[in-house]
């Protein structure tokens, strides 16, 4: 079960390197587009989440030396991707991706990546 959990968590980590690197590499580009990378990244994560806390919450449910996942930390970073969804959303079918959309997605996306490792 430990492997099936390790799989999804490198699945999330490259919905995340996707997600952001699909952000990152529009820098340069003026205007700049929202690509289907970027969408098909944010449920690749959000998939694999999901899963990764199903697994976890069944490999330790009758554990009790094991810390029980904060509930809340994964609520926040669940409403972040489903924000980051709908702004793409809201935005694919669009030719230009205003930098102001662009803004709150990478720092949505980066907000994200903090609350994973400080919080």
């Amino acid at each position: 079960m430990e492997n099936i959990y390790n799989l999804f968590l490198v699945l999330h980590f490259i919905g995340l390197a996707g997600l952001l690197g699909g952000l990152l590499a529009q820098i340069p580009n003026k205007p700049k587009q929202l690509q289907k990378l970027v969408m098909h990244s944010t449920w690749l994560m959000f998939i694999a989440g999901v899963v990764m806390v199903g697994i976890n919450q069944m490999m330790h449910a009758d554990d009790p030396t094991v810390e029980v996942l904060d509930h809340v930390k994964v609520a926040i970073k669940s409403t972040v991707l489903i924000g980051i969804l709908a702004l793409g959303y809201l935005n694919i079918k669009k030719s230009v991706l205003s930098n102001r959309v662009w803004g709150v997605m990478t720092l949505l996306t980066t907000a994200n990546i903090v609350i994973a490792v400080f919080i």
